[in-house]
């Protein structure tokens, strides 16, 4: 019997779909990898199986019963256990009364029992501290046993919010995020942790995370999501090397990627205004004219002492007690088009903040046009000449669009006129009075690029400009980015569309954990295909390694008895997750191809 069984699940949120027909299985003993593009649905998805939200259609099984009308609480019950991406401990508590809360929730002691000291009280309270401390041991917490959780730094916190899962006593742990804020060390002591969580307590999991060096080394079986579907499954080098998880994660519009007969997305034309003559309805010289930067002679005089732009050096920031990005150096030259890409939760949005002022820098120093900007409000850097478009467009819906260029002119202190916006993007004028929440997504990123227009930047960082998107909006926008260069502007491009970024941009910088992990020119990196999805998807050596330790270890793990899976007998999840497949491909039972081989085997 397969522990969790999803089948046929669909989730809408209004007009929007969010999920559609999503199956997958998840074995006794196995860490089953659940990843895919930023909006694939797998938040979603995972909040179904944990119970925040109702699925619209299919059904979840655990352990053969249905999980429909179950409440959060009652699935705990049941034994799932969940983590949290955003840390969710109680910080004024020591380490060891995170873990000793959910031991006494799950132990049914009752106030009267402890009001009146009875001796079941007391055993349990000894119960609870000793099964704490034995976590903790595992997890090599020791040293932080009497430590309060807010004073701990981010690594160790994720460990503890993994422990206090554990004290639940799960059947399989739902991880979300495990390694958001890690190191590349503090990522590789946390895939051994796992492998040893699940020997030591007998648990199966479910691991959603962008970090793919963590899922392609703990993972046993991976399922990959795009666009609310099931794109891909299979053993972790299988799924790094499949063209179209590739393709999804790199942005590539492909024919395996479209489903026919799939409804299109209308989104608007985005239309250029034109200077040259018009034949037959086309322009033969279309010529987009952005207002000028008002300190335009700076950056040509950077530019002719050959120094940058904007220029990063050592640094880090965060939210809170986590540092998500360290030691970040980088620099834009005048007029340069230099792209941002990595995995999701690599640090490329954090890095963006931090030079804009929307966060504070923790350490390092942000220099622009040859002035140091760090620690400067967001509104001084603006009227500097640095303009962010961040992620989600940071627009006001109630708003109408003519409003909003407006602010953006006074809050700016710019000298430009409305109607260059209007220029640019003509189809805006036409939806000038109506109200910026009510557009087309496509006329929405019209409405942030043409704010910042109005701007007069010199510098103009763009935050994923394509997201949710139809490609032939996407394909146009990029050719703005032509625009820009054009007329001397320099451009930060952070993009989920690799390819699309790497053929407008001039350099490239590769994020991984928090860091640059390499720079070079975008027609290299064009050309070396292998160390861009090396480093959404995790280098191929440590896949390699993983499989040799499946292969030799039947699941990757000792096998033990609770952690074999049933099927008419006991045996390792890996071996049934072959069956499953070889069930699938040849349309015979796994029962029935089980017993065919016990008389192979006889014979």
């Amino acid at each position: 019997m397969t522990m969790l069984r999803v089948r046929d699940v669909g989730m809408r949120f209004g007009g929007l779909v969010a999920l559609q027909g999503v199956s997958l299985d998840l074995n006794r003993g196995e860490i089953l990898g659940l990843i895919g593009p930023n909006g694939a649905g797998k938040t979603t998805l995972f909040n179904c199986i944990s119970g925040l939200l109702n699925p619209t259609e299919g059904g979840i099984f655990f352990e053969g019963r249905s999980l429909r009308f179950a409440p959060p609480h009652e699935r705990a019950r049941r034994g799932i256990a969940r983590t949290f991406q955003n840390l969710q401990l109680w910080d004024s508590m020591t380490v060891l009364e995170n873990l000793e809360l959910p031991i006494d929730a799950a132990g049914n002691r009752n106030t009267l029992s402890d009001a009146l000291g009875l001796p079941f009280s007391h055993y349990a309270e000894r119960a609870a501290a000793e099964r704490a401390r034995a976590i903790l041991h595992v997890l090599e917490l020791d040293p932080f046993v009497n430590r309060l959780a807010g004073d701990l730094p981010a690594g160790i916190q994720r460990r503890v919010e993994l422990g206090r899962a554990i004290a639940m006593r799960p059947k399989l742990v739902l991880l979300d995020e495990p390694a958001a804020g890690l190191d590349a060390g503090e990522t590789e002591h946390l895939a051994e942790l796992l492998r040893t969580v699940r020997e030591r307590f007998h648990v199966s999991m479910l691991l959603v995370d962008h970090d793919m060096s963590l899922v392609m080394k703990v993972c046993d079986y991976i399922y990959v999501l795009d666009f609310g579907k099931v794109l891909a499954r299979g053993k972790p080098a299988e799924v790094r090397n499949d063209s179209k998880v590739i393709a999804a994660y790199l942005g590539e519009a492909g024919a395996e990627l479209s489903e026919p007969g799939a409804e299109a997305v209308e989104e608007p034309t985005i239309i250029v205004r034109s200077s040259g003559p018009v034949h037959n309805g086309e322009s033969s010289e279309a010529t987009t004219v952005v207002p000028a930067a008002s300190s335009e002679t700076d950056s040509q005089a950077l530019a002719a002492r050959g120094e940058p732009l904007l220029e990063v050096t050592g640094l880090a920031a965060g939210y809170g007690r986590l540092e998500v990005i360290r030691d970040i150096a980088l620099n834009v030259h005048a007029g340069e088009v230099v792209a941002c890409i990595g995995a999701n939760g690599a640090g490329k949005t954090t890095t963006l903040r931090a030079i804009s002022g929307v966060i504070h820098a923790r350490s390092g120093r942000v220099k622009f046009a040859g002035r140091n900007i760090t620690g400067s409000r967001p509104e001084a850097i603006a009227r500097m000449g640095l303009a962010h478009i961040p992620e989600g467009r940071g627009l006001f819906p109630r708003l109408s669009v003519e409003d909003t260029l407006r602010l953006a002119l006074d809050s700016t202190g710019s000298k430009a006129h409305i109607e260059a916006a209007y220029d640019v993007f003509p189809r805006l004028q036409q939806r000038r009075r109506q109200a910026v929440g009510t557009l087309s997504g496509g006329e929405q990123q019209m409405v942030a690029m043409a704010r910042a227009i109005l701007a007069q930047p010199r510098l103009l960082m763009l935050d994923e400009m394509s997201q949710g998107l139809a490609p032939t909006i996407v394909q146009q926008l990029f050719q703005m980015i032509h625009v820009f260069r054009d007329q001397g502007i320099a451009v930060l491009l952070v993009e989920q569309f690799v390819q699309s970024a790497l053929q407008v941009a001039d350099r490239a910088y590769i994020f991984e954990h928090g860091s640059i992990a390499h720079e070079a020119s975008a027609a290299e990196l064009r050309r070396d295909r292998n160390l861009i999805s090396g480093s959404y998807l995790g280098s191929a050596s440590a896949g390699e390694q993983t499989a040799i330790e499946v292969a030799a270890n039947g699941n990757g793990h000792v096998v033990h008895p609770e952690l074999m899976e049933t099927v008419s007998m006991r045996m390792p999840a890996e071996i049934k997750r072959a069956l499953e497949e070889r069930a699938e491909r040849e349309g015979r039972p796994a029962g029935a191809i089980a017993l065919e081989l016990l008389e192979e085997v006889k014979k």
